[in-house]
């Protein structure tokens, strides 16, 4: 059984407090239904019409009214929850720390796969409602919405092609003063040195095109992985965050069918006690309990013991049959 369930009233009020921004003190402040409608909603948004909530309620007919519409948005959300109104309408500590519980359960593990609703402001959504606007705030700030998670981005900065690099000076000129170049030997070695010059420079020159063309086209295949990628998170998210919930119930309705098992079966033991005592009066201490008592001490019992095998039938005159099989 998850630890929520044992969550104590202290983290309770706090959990809800910082949350909503409220000021609660006691846990019977809960039981109009007003607090868990807004939570309901904060987990499953425009799920409740919050101009509806009342929360300026005082009485038990007005607070069954806020039930009605928590109810209504369990069952739109196909949340298999049971709200006992009769008991929480009368204020109880047991009963509504029960449910506070529950409810605390149940936002643990359905908020955890939640994208977040960022911008989320509690006091602006109780406003819509009556007697909203007049809720005590809580002394602190009220929590944070939860952050979407960050996506990595992708540097789309292509790499800057290497600079060119600078030509080199062109041979040095002969200098003119109106006599001849002193050989053919020294023309000869200036060419041949500015030839080779030029081969480098040419060499060395980057070529940029294709350089750009291959690290756009690998931007462009980073920009569809990275689309896929998010598509895919959002639908496992969604359905992650519906098996957590059907999950969650499963366990909220075991825990109550294992409740009204054991009630139902301290019921029938305390009657077979009891039945057990007068019989036992009769045959030890002599005490006549009358024709009449015998024989329904006698038929309970035999109702109480029959097998699974035994058709058990009782009539209208409540006399007990058997149908062996």
């Amino acid at each position: 059984m998850d630890g929520a369930y044992f969550t104590s009233r202290r983290d309770i009020l706090d959990f809800l407090n910082t949350l909503l921004d409220l000021n609660l003190t006691k846990i019977e402040q809960t039981a109009s239904g007003a607090v868990a409608c807004q939570l309901t909603e904060y987990l499953f948004p425009n799920s409740i019409p919050m101009s509806r909530v009342d929360w300026s309620a005082k009485s038990s007919h007005e607070y069954v009214a806020n039930y009605k519409l928590l109810q209504s948005a369990f069952n739109k959300n196909k949340i298999r929850k049971h709200v006992d109104v009769d008991k929480l309408i009368r204020g109880k500590y047991q009963d509504n720390l029960e449910f506070c519980q529950w409810l605390k359960a149940f936002f643990d593990q359905t908020s955890g796969m939640m994208v977040g609703r960022e911008g989320y402001d509690p006091v602006a959504v109780r406003a819509r409602g009556k007697g909203g606007k007049g809720v005590e705030r809580s002394k602190g700030c009220g929590m944070k919405s939860i952050a979407r998670p960050a996506v990595g981005r992708t540097s789309t900065r292509a790499a800057a092609p290497a600079a060119k690099p600078r030509v080199a000076a062109s041979a040095s000129r002969v200098a003119s003063s109106g006599r001849p170049t002193t050989s053919s030997s020294s023309r000869s070695s200036s060419a041949s040195q500015s030839h080779k010059e030029n081969i480098v420079n040419t060499s060395s020159a980057p070529s940029t095109k294709p350089r750009k063309t291959n690290d756009d086209n690998a931007l462009k295949l980073l920009q569809e992985e990275n689309h896929r990628l998010k598509a895919e998170n959002v639908d496992l998210q969604s359905k992650n965050a519906e098996s957590t919930a059907v999950f969650a119930e499963m366990e909220m309705n075991q825990q109550t069918l294992e409740s009204e098992r054991d009630f139902y079966f301290n019921k029938l033991r305390g009657i077979e006690i009891m039945l057990q005592i007068y019989k036992e009066k009769e045959e030890q201490e002599g005490v006549d309990l009358g024709e009449e008592a015998k024989k329904v001490i006698e038929r309970a019992f035999k109702v109480m013991y029959a097998t699974e095998e035994d058709n058990v039938d009782v009539d209208d005159d409540g006399n007990v049959s058997f149908c062996f099989e």
